[in-house]
């Protein structure tokens, strides 16, 4: 209850500290305010006395001077508790160096430890807020070097403000514009360099920042730009001889009904809506946007649709732009970000091509199979296609096998808790007879033996394995559980979810070493890439946080996010969490017994595995 209520208090300041902030200035004014800031006033005076009380309790004071990031001090009569400024300190340090037509200054930041434990609250933080902080101590580095290139930057400064050197002497920070996928995405790339200036050009938002070697604008092209339309050649492709040439046109969306479609109706072909939104709008708007730098990086999805959606942009601005590359992040963090600005490429046109022959299978098969539906069934709302038809053939055949080898079934709950399931109930009986028989009845169970077991942790997740966990522990179908997981992944928690690779990259055995060796030590550490070679990776969480260390940071708003996240997202991330970081750890020692659940007044025999204890636990302290 107080951690609740504590939570409560915190975030509620979090949200309304400059409300508060106000609230107190107008009341030592004796201004009259209004109600919202006298609500501030009231809860602001709630969480002050809930402090003082949990301060009095000498277990929650015994647990602050445990901490290893508090300090707590008695001044006299009076009780202090140090906290470190991590916001505070990122600015004032980040005053060191500029940004200038070269890059970005050298800067060096010098800090005096007079308490080691806010110290270590202090590197705690500045890891959470920027990934890539690393701090040194005092006598590992060069000073004399350092100090060389802050001076050699500064001079240059200088020189360039005086007119002794000219701009074009210097390799210069460049413009370019990121184009990604979505709004939520581009904003929260924005986010990693601060406070980024935003901008509204046609029906596109754009945020500026600077990463020191780019002037960056970063978009959103909202998605798939152009498809197949319907009214040309055969379902949307000419056929000429041996040619086949798709047709395409930029897609609309009806904004009433939300229908799809590339023809160019003037009305929804579906609920008659004009409310009709035209891809054709974003590229006019990225068009503008391009003549303003200049080179493009197209940093879509690392998938073949992500290639495609590349591809369609590259064609459209190449007359706007000198240079168009593509870059490819597999986690939306600031270090992959960065990386892949430093790691430019072509278009893929083979992943290109790939999708496109998809598509056209995917339209050609569909529309021709659905026909053939409406005109054996009469129903137009019936459908085919070139992955549902085989599934759907496959869920089928599967039912048919099971209705043949339908048998009853009676399970029964025992007095100690137990569960077991009979099969092989005699034939012709009457189920609620035997029911009935069961419940006067009297089971015995006979311990058969007992063996040790060593248990493998599981790989990390692939599409289908989260798929199939999320539905089978969450109880979430394949299309909730992609959407969480593409929020997740645009908000830069987890690796890109569409990936059937179980690949553990250097960078994913460095955030599960750091977390398990925090949480376990360093003996529950054990490395494993699961597979040797690939471009993608698992499905993995991009920082060494569970789900409450996730819960407390967005609390306390240390990160931001810039979507709110529901108990969904948080349930699926601790999923993922947990099954990335069990796939790091050592295997488990498990006691395996066997025995045999009897009733013998009904001729009933069940034999039954069960493990009973964990020698060595391993992985099981992750995932059971």
């Amino acid at each position: 209850m107080d951690k609740r209520r504590a939570e409560k208090y915190i975030a509620w300041l979090t949200r309304e500290l400059d409300v508060v902030h106000r609230a107190l200035q107008l009341a030592e004014k004796g201004v009259t305010i209004t109600a919202r800031y006298q609500r501030a006033l009231t809860l602001l005076e709630e969480a002050r006395a809930f402090l003082q009380e949990l301060l009095r309790r000498e277990e929650v004071l015994r647990k602050v001077e445990e901490s290893p990031y508090i300090s707590l001090k008695r001044i006299g009569e009076q009780l202090y508790i140090f906290i470190p400024d991590a916001l505070t300190y990122i600015q004032a340090s980040g005053r060191t160096s500029r940004v200038f037509a070269g890059g970005i200054s050298k800067g060096i930041s010098v800090v005096l430890v007079d308490d080691q434990k806010v110290f270590n609250g202090l590197m705690q933080k500045t890891r959470w807020l920027a990934e890539e902080t690393e701090w040194k101590a005092f006598d590992e580095v060069n000073l004399d070097e350092i100090i060389a290139e802050v001076d050699r930057d500064r001079e240059l400064i200088r020189k360039l403000i005086s007119g002794k050197i000219f701009f074009e002497a210097l390799d210069l920070v460049r413009s370019a514009l990121l184009i990604v996928e979505s709004p939520n995405k581009a904003r929260t790339i924005a986010n990693f360099f601060g406070r980024p200036a935003k901008r509204t050009i046609g029906s596109v938002t754009v945020y500026e920042i600077s990463t020191g070697k780019y002037v960056l604008t970063i978009a959103a092209s909202g998605g798939h730009i152009f498809d197949l339309v319907t009214t040309e050649g055969f379902h949307g492709v000419i056929v000429e001889d041996s040619k086949f040439i798709p047709v395409y046109s930029t897609i609309k969306k009806c904004l009433r009904c939300g229908e799809q479609f590339t023809d160019d109706f003037t009305e929804c072909p579906s609920c008659g809506s004009d409310e009709i939104r035209d891809s054709a709008e974003q590229i006019n708007a990225l068009k503008k946007i391009a003549e303003e730098v200049s080179e493009i990086l197209v940093g879509t999805d690392p998938d073949v649709e992500g290639e495609k959606i590349g591809w369609d942009i590259s064609i459209c601005l190449a007359p706007y732009a000198g240079k168009i590359k593509r870059v490819e992040f597999h986690e939306v963090t600031k270090k992959a970000v960065l990386n892949a600005l430093e790691k430019p490429r072509d278009i893929d046109m083979k992943m290109v091509e790939a999708q496109i022959v998809r598509r056209i299978e995917d339209r050609w098969l569909g529309f021709e199979l659905s026909q053939r539906l409406w005109r054996a069934f009469g129903q137009h709302s019936l459908s085919a296609g070139r992955v549902q038809t085989p599934v759907l053939g496959w869920i089928i055949e599967q039912f048919r096998k099971f209705r043949e080898e339908r048998k009853t079934i009676c399970t029964v709950f025992l007095e100690n808790g137990m569960r077991v399931a009979f099969d092989n109930l005699p034939e012709g009986v009457d189920p609620w007879e035997y029911k009935r028989r069961l419940e006067e009845a009297e089971a015995e169970i006979k311990v058969l033996g007992e063996e040790r077991e060593i248990l493998r942790p599981p790989p990390p997740f692939t599409t289908d394995s989260l798929l199939r966990e999320a539905s089978r522990l969450l109880r979430l179908n394949a299309t909730q559980t992609m959407a969480l997981a593409q929020d997740l992944f645009e908000l830069g928690f987890i690796t890109y979810h569409r990936t059937d690779s179980t690949r553990v990259s250097d960078a994913g055995i460095g955030v599960a070493r750091t977390y398990i060796t925090e949480k376990f030590g360093a003996e529950y550490v054990k490395p494993r890439t699961w597979m040797k070679e690939g471009a993608h990776e698992c499905i993995r969480p991009t920082r060494p946080m569970d789900q409450d260390k996730l819960r407390e940071l967005i609390r306390e708003g240390v990160l931001r996010p810039v979507k709110a996240l529901t108990a969904w997202h948080y349930r699926l991330y601790d999923l993922i969490f947990r099954r990335f970081m069990a796939s790091q750890m050592p295997e488990a020692e498990v006691v395996k017994q066997r025995y045999a659940v009897e009733i013998p007044e009904l001729g009933l025999r069940k034999e039954m595995e069960h493990y009973v204890e964990a020698a060595r636990k391993g992985f099981l302290e992750m995932w059971t």
